[in-house]
């Protein structure tokens, strides 16, 4: 299980690898920036994960990203590295910066800068005192959660919700250990289905599935990477 130090750095390090991704668009929040500002911005960002000790915790992936002149990026690789910011709020609810883990239907709007305290005078030693680790039992609960619900978006549309109940069908999949998970998800409506804004998940359409998909893929990651010992980059999420 990893550390306080461990999380903070990773928080950190997805929250500024989602600050470079989006130098790739001209608008930011609301202004245009022409591609020299937002290049001098992804050398400043790095200038600062260097000085920081972050740099050398990133994944060679993540360096690359910040190494490549903005305009050099491909669409799909964009989207993948601002999507990371869903890992985020699971890292900070890990070590009690946020009280929970929001629903997963819809993508989380919160700044986490101010909590990760960004800026010139961020130090590290600093944010631990502040951080209270959570038992690793609680964390593999959300981390099952989490599961399910990527697993569920992966299932999708599938009519086999129709006709048998989520307890049977994940009773059957998962076994029966499982059923305890299923009663920690608040948005399950009778055991039927999980629910989504008063609709059964098997009556979702195909966006919407793809946005739950995105959402909890990222969160099962950072949650599987937080009760494990292999490196960010490493990390397996199969269901």
């Amino acid at each position: 299980m990893k550390n306080i130090d461990e999380i903070i750095a990773r928080a950190v390090i997805l929250l500024t690898v989602s600050d470079r991704a989006s130098l790739e668009k001209p608008k930011i929040n609301g202004n245009v920036y022409s591609v020299e500002q937002r290049d001098r911005q992804r050398l400043s960002i790095y200038k600062w994960l260097n000085e920081k000790g972050y740099s050398k915790m990133m994944t060679q992936e993540e360096r690359s990203l910040f190494e490549q002149n903005v305009g050099g990026i491909k669409s799909n690789q964009i989207l993948s590295n601002i999507n990371q910011y869903e890992a985020i709020e699971p890292c900070l609810w890990a070590i009690g910066l946020v009280t929970e883990i929001s629903n997963y239907h819809n993508f989380v709007l919160d700044d986490f800068h101010p909590i990760l305290q960004i800026g010139p005078e961020h130090t590290l030693g600093e944010l631990v005192p502040i951080c209270r680790l959570r038992s690793r039992a609680d964390i593999l609960i959300q981390r099952e959660i989490a599961m399910l619900w990527h697993w569920r978006a992966i299932e999708g549309n599938n009519p086999i919700f129709k006709s048998k109940s989520l307890i049977e069908i994940v009773s059957s999949v998962f076994g029966s250990q499982y059923l305890k998970v299923v009663e920690n998800i608040k948005l399950v409506n009778g055991c039927r289905d999980f629910v989504v804004d008063g609709y059964y998940f098997y009556e979702l359409n195909k966006e919407l599935i793809n946005r739950i998909k995105c959402i909890s893929g990222w969160r099962y990651h950072a949650l599987e990477w937080l009760v494990g010992d292999v490196a960010w980059d490493e990390v397996e999420t199969n269901t």
